[in-house]
């Protein structure tokens, strides 16, 4: 599915942030919720393992699933946050790209996974090195509740811890946890960015805000000091009706409806 083509440009208010912003379409919000859903398990845990578990344990999909999700509260919200995040941004791309699923390498269920929120990996050549190979790297942060959470400021903190360094550091978590969990493939496609090369890729940075669309205009018309937006980096926000209930709804419908196969 391609997650961006159910947003549209939202109608910026007079006074907005110079922000790239796109609200999800009232028609499509159902599209948007079920592929969350379907999406959702394997998130955390790859069908692969998810069958191992449950021969293994005797118990279903869904208390295996159960296992791995967080408690109702802002962990959750943040996790959903940065599978939208993940979803939107992939699917902008025209390229064969890896989208990261790094929920599946928490150690703790009740915590936020460490490191760069995002990372979308592309190799024009998997068996190469080519100077077009790049990284998408975000910074995602949810708002959805009316509190005094700053979702932006908070992404853009985020960014330049991305930019200073956490970046490389992620990629290194990122190969150590494929080691432990992925196959061969996976571990080479991740190396081609953690090791030094004589032929560099790409970084391009993002930092993101989901936010409920009643709140959205008041967060995108703040004062703000934002730096300077290039190639390299943008702001995106994506604004989302009704999200509490819509991320709460996709994580009970995801641990009902996952395949018990």
């Amino acid at each position: 599915m391609n997650v961006a083509g159910v947003f549209k440009p939202h109608t910026m208010p007079r006074k907005a942030l110079p922000v790239r912003c796109h609200i999800l379409q009232d028609d499509k919000a159902k599209i948007l919720e079920d592929y969350m859903v379907e999406q959702l398990p394997d998130c955390y845990i790859n069908s692969r393992q998810l069958k191992e578990r449950k021969k293994k344990t005797g118990l279903s999909a869904s208390e295996i699933l159960s296992n791995k999700l967080p408690d109702p509260g802002s962990v959750m919200s943040g996790d959903f946050g940065e599978m939208l995040t993940l979803f939107f941004l992939d699917s902008e791309r025209t390229e064969r790209t890896v989208p990261i699923r790094k929920l599946r390498y928490k150690q703790d269920r009740r915590k936020s996974a460490p490191h760069s929120d995002i990372i979308i990996l592309h190799r024009q050549d998997p068996h190469g090195m080519f100077p077009d190979d790049f990284v998408i790297c975000a910074e995602a942060k949810q708002k959805a509740t009316n509190t005094e959470f700053n979702p932006i400021a908070e992404a853009l903190k985020g960014f330049v811890k991305d930019r200073t360094g956490r970046l490389a550091r992620t990629l290194l978590w990122l190969r150590e946890k494929a080691i432990d969990v992925e196959n061969k493939s996976m571990i080479d496609y991740i190396e081609r960015f953690t090791q030094a090369h004589s032929v560099s890729f790409k970084k391009d940075y993002k930092a993101v805000a989901v936010i409920d669309r009643a709140l959205l205009d008041a967060e995108i018309t703040q004062t703000l000091k934002l730096p300077a937006q290039d190639e390299s980096f943008e702001i995106v926000v994506l604004g989302v009706n009704r999200l509490y209930k819509m991320y709460n709804d996709v994580y009970k419908r995801a641990i009902n409806e996952v395949r018990n196969e």
